[in-house]
């Protein structure tokens, strides 16, 4: 599981005394695990630990715009920015995306827009946060079209 790698991760940042990466992952690994314990005291899964950390991606993104507005030095926040998103599974290209698409809609019995949702269902369940919603929709209606 992901939340395992995490800790090793952080284990051994903490070993090596990088304190940014060690303090991040300590932080992100605590805050992903009560996702877990507050939904029924069970453990997190995978896809519930990479919103976490879209999640803290975010927010490091705007601590750096406003790190920007008032002239603050920005390499530790730069620094976590690229940890985070080394921890992000691969990103679908377009390229990628319309061909997944196209494989799901041959599958499809029937290839009329009503079948949307069923294409795009089977996308998240195969490459969840791998993608673009926007434009994974918008290649849809097309291949459905």
């Amino acid at each position: 599981m992901l939340l395992g790698e995490l800790r090793k991760m952080m284990m051994k940042a903490k070993l090596e005394k990088d304190t940014v990466k060690g303090n991040l992952l300590s932080t992100l690994v605590a805050e992903a695990v009560m996702v877990g314990k507050n939904d029924g005291n069970r453990e997190t899964t995978d896809a519930e630990t990479v919103a976490m950390i879209k999640k803290f991606l975010k927010n490091v993104n705007e601590t750096l715009t406003l790190m920007e507005e008032v002239g603050k030095d920005k390499t530790a926040t730069l620094r976590e920015k690229e940890i985070l998103e080394s921890l992000l599974p691969k990103q679908l290209d377009e390229a990628e995306l319309a061909k997944v698409i196209e494989e799901i809609v041959a599958a499809l019995p029937d290839k009329s827009p009503r079948q949307m949702g069923a294409v795009m269902a089977e996308l998240k369940k195969k490459y969840d946060g791998q993608f673009d919603g926007k434009t994974a929709s918008g290649l849809v209606k097309k291949a459905l079209s």
